[in-house]
């Protein structure tokens, strides 16, 4: 038995492994970014999507901060109001039947 095919699929693996990591977007706790910045207050959010945005999630404020922030996270050059409005629609779009 050859240790040729062994050694040639751990390498296949191991490239897959490397080429997944690098197509993945950052995570929160790596990298300080601008979503950072912005999650602690909503200052430049209109007061109105603030609110809807609450609403949608029952007024759980972390779960509204953490959707945004994971939408900052796919979407850096976005502005932060985009983020929110971002948020609603795609809540609004996953809760239609």
């Amino acid at each position: 038995m050859s240790l040729l095919p062994i050694i040639f699929a751990l390498v296949l693996i191991w490239a897959a492994v490397v080429w997944l990591r690098r197509r993945s977007p950052p995570s929160l706790s790596r990298s300080p970014s601008r979503s950072s910045r912005t999650l602690g207050s909503t200052g430049g959010i209109r007061r109105q999507t603030e609110r809807e945005l609450l609403r949608l999630v029952n007024g759980h404020r972390p779960t509204a901060l953490r959707l945004v922030a994971k939408i900052q996270e796919y979407h850096p050059g976005r502005s932060a109001q985009w983020c929110w409005e971002k948020a609603i629609y795609d809540l609004q779009r996953d809760r239609r039947v």
